[in-house]
């Protein structure tokens, strides 16, 4: 009986406990990384799509010539209107495919935001486009301070000469 052979099972089983803890770690700070990774993929492309959106409407209205027609073409492309005092304020709702869709299934939302200051020689538009993500992102962007859903923002200015003035 000379095999004896003596296994201390509490060093063993400490042991083994550790690696499992350390391995589940390290598994949950990966799985982490990747959903952080993959929302900021999802953030750059909504951040791409807003981008090309904002600045389509804020070419179109450059190019107008009067402020009624530039109005009329906000007032047909947005679903929403709000007029108040020297503002007005255009909204349009976009699902998660960046389709439009009304308020209650809205994942993002693009406002125009236009002031109007009148002098006698014409009419200042202060024209403010932004994009907003309807929920904050998942694992970034995570400041309790603040809760900042902006996507994409442009402010403007649009001069209207009064012609008629002259």
């Amino acid at each position: 009986m000379k095999n004896k052979t003596s296994v201390n099972l509490e060093v063993s089983l400490v042991e083994i406990i550790i690696s499992i803890l350390i391995f589940a770690i390290a598994g949950a700070i990966m799985l982490t990384s990747f959903a952080a990774a993959r929302f900021t993929q999802i953030k750059a492309n909504d951040n791409v799509t807003a981008g090309y959106l904002i600045q389509s409407n804020a070419e179109m209205i450059s190019s107008f010539n009067s402020a009624n027609d530039m109005i009329e073409y906000l007032s047909t492309s947005f679903n929403y209107e709000e007029n108040r005092e020297n503002e007005s304020i255009f909204i349009n709702y976009y699902d998660k495919s960046w389709n439009l869709c009304n308020e209650k299934d809205k994942e993002y939302i693009i406002t125009v935001k236009v002031n109007n200051v009148l002098y006698p020689y014409g009419e200042l538009k202060n024209i403010s486009i932004t994009s907003e993500k309807a929920y904050p992102y998942p694992f970034i962007g995570r400041n309790k301070d603040t809760i900042d859903n902006v996507i994409y923002e442009i402010h403007t200015q649009k001069f209207f000469p009064d012609i008629e003035g002259r």
